[in-house]
């Protein structure tokens, strides 16, 4: 039923100069028949001029989520997306960790064969127990709840156009929040090199996010944006992109990473949070134990850290 009320509000809230359809198929009807199978856009969001589709997909519980992610990309193979179309998969917190993560290696996939594709969150503000909830209820009572769905639809507008463009580099805001902390590991990663650390130089920070699986902090600027190749069909695999060496690179050519918009974005759209008092000190003693080892390319702002951290239910 929650993805039904969605439906319902992604329609109420479409966007000035864009339509809102449901259940739109795919594929055209002989080869969906061919093929046994009808890919379906929860909500395809279309400009009005033509010039660009959002096929969204709503992951609310489902036990194999990328399957949804299989369909549009074999659909791909027969019937190639069209300039301006995008997929979007948006995966609630009641899907596991293994399968979310599985369905976002799937969305690097897609792009590998030509995609246009990204992955984000779908009620990140929400815990997993209350989305089962939601999900059991009637429309009636959904739209009793204090639910913001103006959220749900101004992430997937911020994620996927990018804040940057250029020949060889788009830059995009940090879909999800997995995006977000492999930043964290690349950032740790890549400044080992000594190399890359001299690039770097040192930075004044005072927003770090916290990965508690590795005990690693990274800048939150840093790891609030993502680069992808501005042709899509030869976009790299995420390993093959050096990210520390293109962030200066970009940097350089102008103000294009901000921290108010990281900010915003991280704590808004992908319900990154501050550390609250009673869990601060256990936070701060980690960072205590990492800074030493960056102590020169990390200068901390003078009021001293901030730190955000992924929502309870994606630990």
């Amino acid at each position: 039923m929650l993805a039904i009320y969605l439906q319902q509000r992604f329609a109420e809230l479409c966007p000035p100069e864009w339509r809102c359809r449901r259940e739109v198929p795919l594929l055209a009807p002989a080869l969906a028949r061919e093929l046994g199978y009808a890919p379906r856009a929860d909500v395809l969001l279309e400009r009005s001029d033509g010039t660009e589709r959002l096929w969204i997909e709503f992951e609310v519980s489902r036990a194999d989520p990328v399957a949804n992610h299989a369909k549009f990309a074999t659909a791909h193979l027969f019937e190639p997306q069209q300039p301006g179309d995008i997929f979007l998969a948006m995966v609630s917190p009641h899907v596991t960790r293994g399968r979310r993560n599985l369905a976002s290696n799937m969305i690097a996939l897609m792009r590998q064969v030509g995609m246009n594709a990204f992955q984000t969150v779908l009620v990140p503000n929400v815990a997993p127990d209350q989305v089962k909830r939601l999900n059991h209820l009637s429309m009636d009572a959904l739209l009793r709840e204090p639910f913001d769905a103006q959220l749900e639809i101004d992430r997937p507008m911020t994620i996927v156009h990018p804040v940057h463009e250029s020949s060889s580099w788009n830059v995009y805001l940090s879909s999800d929040i997995s995006d977000v902390l492999l930043n964290v590991a690349y950032w740790n990663t890549e400044m080992a090199d000594p190399a890359v650390r001299e690039m770097w130089s040192r930075r004044t920070v005072t927003y770090f996010i916290y990965d508690q699986r590795s005990s690693l902090f990274a800048p939150s600027k840093f790891c609030a944006y993502l680069t992808r190749s501005a042709a899509h069909k030869d976009s790299l695999p995420l390993r093959a992109v050096r990210r520390v060496p293109m962030y200066i690179e970009i940097n350089r050519s102008g103000h294009i990473f901000d921290g108010g918009q990281a900010q915003t974005h991280l704590q808004q759209h992908l319900a990154m949070r501050p550390t609250e008092s009673n869990d601060y000190q256990a936070v701060a003693s980690a960072f205590a134990a990492w800074i030493p080892h960056y102590a020169d390319a990390v200068a901390v702002h003078p009021q001293g850290p901030l730190f955000l951290v992924p929502p309870p239910w994606f630990v």
